[in-house]
């Protein structure tokens, strides 16, 4: 998979503006505040239909304007695909086209092999578990539909449980009332946590091969799958699973009645990274806390590959908060992927010998919203 072409109207800060880009490397070079995400964000947009920021699509209109407007060509499948999207800030409508013609759903995006880099991911190991919580479900909401269907479904109903929580009415009333949800809660959950326990045990297989063979050494990488079921939660029947789940939330129900907010189920989950038994967030350094997330990614990669074809990669300002050993391990992962498209703020001797090296198709610059494109290629 790989972009051909975007142009964009009154996005984020740019007015109007088009590029070019052929498969291989893309470098896009700016100061900060000056668009390098925003273009990312366009591109993002043109495969999924919404921004990874979670913003809204009034804020993505061009301060002042009235609507914005992206249009892209995107090579998949063995075809190409002529994506157009809009928003209206005055009729409040948003527009997707694929091929001329207008669509309800998005469907396109359950095909795009994406792995989308951000320098928060090379946290992920010592931040909280909302963000690990996070981080998983845009991965997955991003590579199955129906995963993202089932978590909709799934928030909306503890919401409407907390809310009766909260209203602090007797005990009896309020299981009545809250016995409806937690039949949403445990049908919805339970395909979360098992669709979930899939995708985390081949995540943490490839990524424990991909941490030896990158940083050549010998520990044992493991990411753990923290969740009501436990570790059989990769193997367990979906009926096994909903079991569980009931008859733990009838142990909690009086806990959660004191409490006044929900307490079990895949919005309290959480991933633990191990590193020779160890928790990493506890006993590793900030290197191999960084090192797991980036054996991490190639194993996102490695199983889009294996899955679908050779995927696009977007690297956000990565290599700034990486040294020079793990700026190297990086660089190998970009041979996996048909197209990458890499932020930085100025060049160094460092991009200068990998851009010897790699398949540098593209060099943009950015400057207050304007793009300005200088052609390359590897014998440059």
């Amino acid at each position: 998979m790989y972009i051909k072409e975007i142009a964009l109207k009154n996005f984020r800060n740019y007015e109007e503006e088009k590029a070019i880009f052929l498969p291989g490397t893309c470098i896009i070079q700016g100061a900060n505040g000056q668009g390098k995400s925003n273009l990312l964000e366009a591109i993002y947009n043109l495969c999924f239909a919404h921004s990874f920021r979670n913003l809204k699509e009034r804020d993505l209109v061009c301060w002042n304007k009235p609507f914005y407007y992206l249009q892209g060509t995107i090579y998949l499948q063995e075809r190409f695909f002529k994506v157009e999207l809009g928003y209206d800030l005055l009729k409040k409508r948003k527009v997707m086209k694929i091929n001329g013609k207008p669509v309800r759903q998005f469907r396109l995006a359950e095909h795009c092999p994406v792995v989308f880099f951000l320098p928060e991911d090379l946290e992920l190991v010592r931040r909280g578990p909302e963000e690990r919580r996070r981080f998983l479900d845009r991965e997955l909401s991003q590579d199955s539909s129906l995963y993202a269907d089932f978590l909709s479904r799934y928030n909306r109903a503890v919401y409407q449980k907390n809310r009766v929580l909260k209203e602090k009415k007797l005990y009896r009333e309020t299981q009545d009332l809250i016995r409806p949800w937690n039949k949403q809660i445990v049908y919805f959950g339970s395909r979360i946590i098992q669709m979930r326990a899939h995708v985390l045990s081949i995540w943490s297989k490839l990524a424990s091969y991909n941490y030896n063979v990158l940083f050549q050494n010998d520990q044992k990488m493991k990411i753990v799958y923290n969740n009501i079921i436990g570790e059989n939660a990769v193997t367990a029947a979906i009926e096994e699973i909903e079991e569980t789940f009931v008859n733990k939330l009838a142990l909690w129900e009086n806990e959660e009645w004191k409490r006044g907010f929900s307490l079990l189920g895949p919005h309290r989950d959480d991933l633990t990274f191990l590193l020779d038994g160890r928790e990493a967030k506890r006993f590793a350094s900030h290197g191999q806390q960084r090192s797991a997330v980036i054996a991490l990614k190639a194993a996102q990669i490695q199983l889009y590959s294996e899955k679908k074809e050779k995927p696009l990669f977007i690297l956000d300002d990565v290599f700034s908060e990486l040294d020079e050993q793990r700026k190297k391990q990086c660089f190998l992962l970009l041979h996996n992927a048909e197209q990458v498209f890499l932020t930085v703020t100025e060049k160094d001797s460092f991009l200068d010998s990998f851009l010897e090296k790699m398949n540098c198709t593209s060099f943009l610059q950015i400057r207050e919203g304007k793009i300005r494109e200088e052609k390359r290629n590897a014998a440059d």
